[in-house]
């Protein structure tokens, strides 16, 4: 399965030599990625990530720089293993990432409804982000997001369910601007209404992911999906959200549909999905493709995971014809012979997504760009009671790269030091690519109070890198603390503090939260 994510950063900071782009959170940003800026309907590479941190990046322009407060994107295809989704859904939550959130998402989501008494619940947050630099006042400024999920599954012992997700976010010193741009701070990922026809059988009405095509992201509109024997039929028909601010447009005209079948062979299992979508903009064709996945675990202890995009429309000087075109092909490859050790390999080779109407300007370019390619190995390991070991390494590359990138490290962690009574965690991570050789190696340490009431953590990493162009340095040391309370089941707070220290310059974050289930 894949989930397609759109980070949104803004330019915070610029000095001599990196522009630094802040991001409500970085998970899924590599180093060496691309990050681009929308421009008269084009989708333009402007920077590449040199470093980051959990919220920040710091990066190369390609060409010219931008300008402080320019709005930045980060577009990251994740795979996410089937196999584990269905193991969490055991516990009646998984998380879900859709379009820069992570976002709790329960049974009902599935088709499959709550059939605890409670079938109300959710969750509301409020997180605070203050940005500091002693570079210039004017980087100083405080961040505010609230977030509301909310889920009604059968209500009313009817056969109606209701899921939401809302966000709205703003910058205190912007608010005449927030106001007047209401648009820009709400964020609508998830609004829809289920109705179960028959057992197995699902209507969804309004702006939902469905997890079985969650490579075409958010569907605003209609879908069905029906079970029988081992086989889901599934039809979808709506819009897609607006790129730019994530909102509803018409214009986006989408359709398609999809079939899972289940099987076994022996005491494995194998799931297989195939799909189909036309996606058009303003009555054009912008993209048509079909999606291919299919994992199993047939050899006892071997877990496999194959998915695989393939293009069926080309639009080139203007001329429509069909085109066999493979986007993307991603396997992985898990074995677990003994509880104390597990290896995992994959390897992911993707091309442009093409998007002929929407970014019509630019897609001529996007048809010229190289395959990029990458591997990536880890091994895990349980020596003894409370250690575990974790090694890994990752190389891609595409042919305009002027060498590949290649990254490696690894982690050593107690997780119950005698005495202290505290988790240690040792990690490091080296890394050379076409811009820069480097390493980053870090310490955390964690201990709970008053019996898990009170989570505890401090992190201290640093960066070493050289530019090859220059020969220049970067040296940063960055430190992190962290507080969490836990009031009670539904409730909880938590403070986070990070600082990053280079030779004149400094900057941190300090973020404060506050969450309650109900």
């Amino acid at each position: 399965m894949m989930i397609i994510k759109i980070l949104t950063g803004k330019v915070e900071y610029i000095s001599s030599q990196f522009i630094y782009v802040n991001f409500e959170n970085t998970d899924g940003i590599n180093i060496g990625d691309t990050l681009i800026i929308s421009e008269n309907e084009k989708m333009i590479p402007k920077l590449i990530v040199q470093t980051k941190s959990s919220r920040s990046c710091a990066t190369f322009p390609i060409k010219e720089k931008l300008k402080k407060g320019d709005e930045v994107f980060a577009i990251i295809i994740n795979q996410i293993d089937t196999n584990l989704i269905l193991a969490e859904e055991k516990k009646n939550e998984i998380a879900v990432i859709e379009s820069e959130e992570v976002k709790p998402i329960t049974k009902s989501s599935y088709g499959k409804f709550n059939t605890s008494k409670d079938n109300i619940y959710g969750r509301f947050s409020a997180t605070g982000y203050s940005n500091l630099s002693n570079e210039n006042s004017n980087e100083n400024y405080q961040k505010w997001r609230y977030s509301l999920s909310f889920n009604a599954d059968k209500i009313n012992n009817s056969k109606f369910s209701f899921s939401n997700y809302i966000t709205f976010r703003y910058r205190a010193d912007e608010w005449n601007y927030t106001t007047s741009h209401i648009g820009d701070a709400v964020k609508i990922y998830d609004l829809a209404l289920t109705y179960e026809l028959i057992e197995k059988t699902n209507f969804i009405l309004g702006r939902k992911i469905n997890p079985k095509t969650a490579n075409i992201g958010a569907v605003d509109g209609l879908q069905f999906e029906t079970n029988f024997n081992k086989y889901s039929l599934g039809a979808i028909i709506g819009s897609r959200p607006n790129f730019n601010d994530y909102g509803y447009n018409i214009n986006l005209f989408q359709m398609g549909g999809y079939v899972s079948w289940d099987d076994s062979i022996g005491v494995g299992a194998m799931q297989n999905t195939f799909s189909i979508f036309q996606q058009m903009n303003h009555g054009s064709t912008d993209r048509r493709f079909f999606y291919l996945q299919h994992t199993n675990n047939i050899v006892s202890n071997v877990y496999l995971f194959l998915s695989s995009e393939v293009d069926l429309f080309k639009k080139e000087n203007n001329k429509n014809s069909n085109d066999f075109r493979l986007t993307s092909f991603y396997t992985s490859l898990r074995y677990s012979p003994v509880r104390w050790l597990s290896a995992n390999a994959s390897y992911d080779a993707r091309k442009n997504v093409i998007y002929y109407e929407t970014f019509k300007n630019y897609a001529d370019q996007l048809i010229e760009s190289a395959l990029r390619q990458g591997f990536r190995l880890r091994l895990n390991l349980r020596p003894i009671n409370y250690v575990f070991v974790s090694l890994y390494s990752g190389y891609r590359f595409r042919d305009s790269d002027i060498r590949p990138s290649r990254n490696f490290g690894g982690s050593i962690t107690h997780s119950r030091i005698p005495y202290l009574r505290l988790s240690a965690n040792l990690n490091f991570i080296g890394l050379n690519t076409s811009y820069l050789d480097g390493n980053i190696i870090g310490l955390r340490l964690t201990k709970d109070l008053f019996d898990g009431l009170v989570n505890t953590t401090l992190g201290y990493r640093k960066v070493n890198y050289t530019f090859i162009s220059t020969d220049s340095k970067l040296l940063q040391d960055i430190f992190q603390m962290d507080l969490s309370l836990r009031v009670n089941k539904s409730l909880s707070f938590s403070l986070s503090f990070e600082g990053t220290y280079e030779d004149k310059s400094s900057y941190s974050n300090i973020y404060t939260s506050f969450s309650w289930r109900f």
